[in-house]
């Protein structure tokens, strides 16, 4: 079950603030339906690869994203070929093949009661549509949640929620789960946003309709529906060679609907920043009036201007879609062709990012990514009862390949191949029965089971005494999981609320360790686990609402937090190769506020809601980064508590404000199982050491006016990132300092319903100025006083700075 659905009756769409509270299927302002409707252009005609390099890679994009792309563009083609013919018969069919659909935004109580008896909130790709946002930019704007950008803008990137590692929180597609075991923390950067109605964010407690019990928090992305005939295309192009497109059909077909899309994105990302420890070292006089270069350091005299490469990628997405009132059936294909740039190294003699051939810091290291998705199911409804049936099926293809790699590398680190099969089927009811009675209940219960094999190779396997290591190439697991809710509706008290949620959950296959470790074999049967949540909630007077939830969760370590993917992510090794037990991680959450919704004058309505959480976490299964790579370990119990605000602002139809903020503490309570360098015991316990890659504070805000009735909207967004820590150890704790960007746009919405978008990213151009403070400190060799400079050098991953950019949608 993807989402819980409104009867055509039940609905009606208000307007408040840049969100919208929908209890209909008609838009308040029909001049803005077309708005909130997918505009997608034919893809653009990208490049053909080169030579391959004998494994099927080129030296820029291989062949497969060609064959990928000239085959979308023709579809495109044949979409806009298609459209004037299919319109006519369209229209003539238009009421009578409209489905239902829901469409949630902002905290209105009842509408938020529908997705979760907990904290929920939701956001519209189309509501920024032609601003070139992606996924993780759309996250940016709600409160609790981090999106890590962990190689830079448009690399690998992954979510945190309330201050949880990546893995801790699951990602679905249409409810169906997306997380695999050869990658528990989602790569958001693959997720494609030109055909998702909205993405809805829960967390702390998830509804039983979505498996398994994710300590963090869930992401479902919910992608559009071919609710009625329209073909739509866009296009669009912005600073460092980025270019969009895309192009959408939905008609009638066999008494249901088809919608059909397609798009493609790339973008070669080399933006100008400088090298900042250079500079820094440049200003530099010792007590004694020299400078470093009179003791040997910046011998070369390396230029600090730089221009990031190997940082380009290139997308390619298709989906087509098929549904009726009661049967649906659905393919998808993404595709991703990227190079991972190098991180701006520590050091006065590394040449990352310059223009030297015999640089080994420029290396080329190349990953494609190519994944095919199916579904199909039934529903129905029976009176008060609806039973329903989905089968998924996934195929995921990762290539990695270090074009330039040289010598004897680690296991992975010249090339690896990862290849995840998955095939599920699951089941769920919902029966609501008491509605005229004191206690009205509606019991929800969902099953699933899930099959998945991942086939796995990579350089090095064979160790150096010529027998293989602990790196499995066949890692097959089944996972089953049985979840019910039933959501208490307590009248004499005044409609007082409570859910209790029961899970049972159960784990087949190599999860634990070494298979030549006693601990973890080649096998493993875990049992059915269980866990639990709880939430209330009451309405009281006037818009006012208080709310509490809480609930445990545990969570096993997938191949990917083993063994790593070659990329960004280093197996969990010693140096004989065996595999590093991983232990399973398990823990509490609880959080409990208020909200309130309302008119605040005659023209003014508004929404606030402000929430303290907390999470203790046994085990922790932690993303511990160094310069030199990164990998998964278990660092102890941590125990994370904070604030959240949300809250929109509107006047009339003429302007509204969002904003939302996050405050946040992680500390660990009890020991590390790896060492802080010239850290004592005592310094790893006790709560003096700070979960790290998480921001202590973050803030969003985006002001938007409308004029000309609305066919005029301009805007300007906020957004702010706090402090993160990324290493601590006796001498202090190091940090990203904070990072503020600011965006200003607009977009005209003609009547014929095409719609110009333009803009400008980071006006100020703060992204690739960002440094990192208490990193590097250069002591005074003159001087037996302990007299340091911190270089404050620039963080590993610069963002890309200021970026214009315009775009063009058109609906038919």
């Amino acid at each position: 079950m993807a989402g819980a659905r409104l009867r055509p009756s039940e609905r009606e769409t208000v307007r408040q603030g840049s969100h919208r509270f929908v209890r209909a299927g008609q838009c308040a302002d029909p001049s803005r339906r077309a708005d909130r409707r997918s505009r997608q252009a034919p893809p653009p005609k990208f490049r053909r690869f080169g030579d391959g390099d004998g494994m099927g890679f080129g030296t820029r994009f291989g062949t497969g994203f060609g064959a990928a792309s000239r085959t979308l563009a023709a579809v495109a083609a044949s979409v806009g070929l298609t459209a004037p013919a299919l319109g006519q018969d369209a229209a003539d069919d238009q009421e009578s093949t409209q489905l239902e659909t829901i469409t949630v935004v902002g905290d209105e109580p009842d509408l938020k009661d529908i997705l979760s008896p907990g904290e929920v909130s939701v956001v519209y790709p189309d509501d920024v549509k032609g601003e070139h946002k992606s996924l993780p930019d759309l996250l940016d704007q709600i409160p609790g949640v981090y999106a890590r950008r962990v190689a830079g803008t448009g690399q690998y990137a992954t979510a945190s929620i309330r201050g949880s590692s990546p893995s801790q929180v699951n990602i679905y597609v249409d409810g169906v789960p997306y997380n695999t075991s050869s990658e528990s923390a989602t790569d958001l950067s693959t997720i494609p946003m030109s055909n998702v109605e909205r993405v809805e964010v829960y967390r702390g407690t998830t509804p039983a309709r979505f498996s398994g019990a994710p300590l963090g928090g869930a992401i479902n992305i919910v992608t559009k529906r071919p609710d009625q005939a329209r073909t739509s295309v866009s296009a669009g192009a912005r600073s460092f060679g980025g270019r969009q497109a895309s192009g959408s059909l939905a008609t009638p077909l066999l008494g249901g609907s088809l919608l059909l899309g397609v798009d493609g994105e790339k973008s070669k990302g080399d933006f100008q920043y400088q090298k900042y420890m250079l500079k820094s070292l440049r200003g530099i006089v010792y007590s004694n009036g020299k400078t470093p270069r009179d003791y040997g350091y910046d011998a070369l005299g390396l230029s600090s201007d730089r221009r990031r490469q190997n940082n380009d990628y290139e997308k390619a997405n298709g989906v087509l879609e098929w549904q009726n009132e009661n049967l649906f059936a659905k393919w998808s294909y993404n595709y991703m062709d990227r190079y991972r740039p190098e991180f701006v190294g520590l050091q006065d003699t590394t040449k990352e990012d310059t223009d030297d051939p015999y640089s080994i810091t420029s290396e080329r290291r190349r990953q494609r990514v190519s994944e095919h998705n199916g579904a199909f199911g039934w529903r129905d409804t029976f009176g008060d009862l609806t039973l329903g049936v989905t089968g998924t099926v996934m195929d995921q293809s990762k290539r990695y390949r270090n074009l330039d790699a040289v010598g004897t590398l680690g296991v992975g680190k010249a090339w690896s191949d990862y290849r995840t099969r998955r095939y599920g089927i699951s089941g769920d009811a919902a029966y609501e029965f008491g509605k005229e009675q004191a206690l009205g209940h509606k019991v929800e219960v969902h099953a699933e089971r899930l099959w998945e094999t991942l086939y796995a190779d990579a350089s090095n396997r064979i160790s150096s005494l010529a027998r293989p290591t602990d790196f499995f190439t066949r890692f097959e697991r089944e996972r089953s999981s049985l979840q019910a809710q039933d959501t208490i509706t307590i009248r004499p008290l005044g409609d007082l609320e409570l859910t209790p949620i029961g899970r049972f959950e159960r784990l087949d296959g190599p999860v634990l360790g070494s298979q030549l470790s006693p601990l973890g074999g080649a096998g493993g049967d875990y049992g059915w686990k269980p866990s639990w949540s709880l939430s209330a909630k009451k309405r009281l007077f006037d818009g006012w609402e208080i709310f509490a939830n809480t609930g445990t969760y545990n969570r096993y370590p997938s191949f990917y937090e083993l063994y790593g993917d070659g990329v960004y992510i280093s197996p969990n090794a010693d140096s004989n190769n065996r595999v590093t037990q991983l232990k399973r991680e398990h823990g509490r959450n609880f959080d409990a506020g208020f909200g309130w919704t309302g008119a605040l004058g005659n023209d003014w309505k508004g929404s606030v809601r402000l929430t303290y959480f907390q999470r203790r976490t046994e085990d922790a299964i932690t993303l511990y980064e160094t310069p030199v790579g990164a990998r998964y370990m278990n660092t102890g119990t941590t125990f994370t508590r904070g604030l959240e605000l949300e809250g929109n602002v509107a006047f009339s139809d003429r302007a509204d404000l969002h904003f939302a903020g996050t405050l946040q503490n992680g500390r660990y309570v009890k020991g590390t199982y790896y060492f802080f360098g010239g850290g004592n015991a005592a310094e790893r316990v006790n709560g003096r050491l700070k979960v790290l890659r998480n921001p202590d504070f973050s803030a969003n805000a985006r002001f938007n006016l409308h004029f000309l009735d609305g066919a005029l909207t301009t805007f300007a967004e906020v957004r702010h990132v706090g402090r993160v820590y990324v290493a601590q150890s006796a001498a202090g704790q190091s940090y990203e300092e904070p990072l503020t960007t600011i965006d200003l746009g607009a977009h005209y919405t003609f009547d014929n319903g095409l719609k110009l978008s333009g803009g400008v990213i980071d006006i100020f151009d703060r992204g690739p100025k960002q440094r990192v403070t208490g990193l590097l400190l250069h002591a005074d060799p003159t001087t037996t006083q302990d007299k340091y400079w911190d270089l404050r050098p620039n963080v590993y991953y610069p963002q890309q700075g200021r970026t214009l950019y315009v775009s063009a949608a058109m609906t038919f």
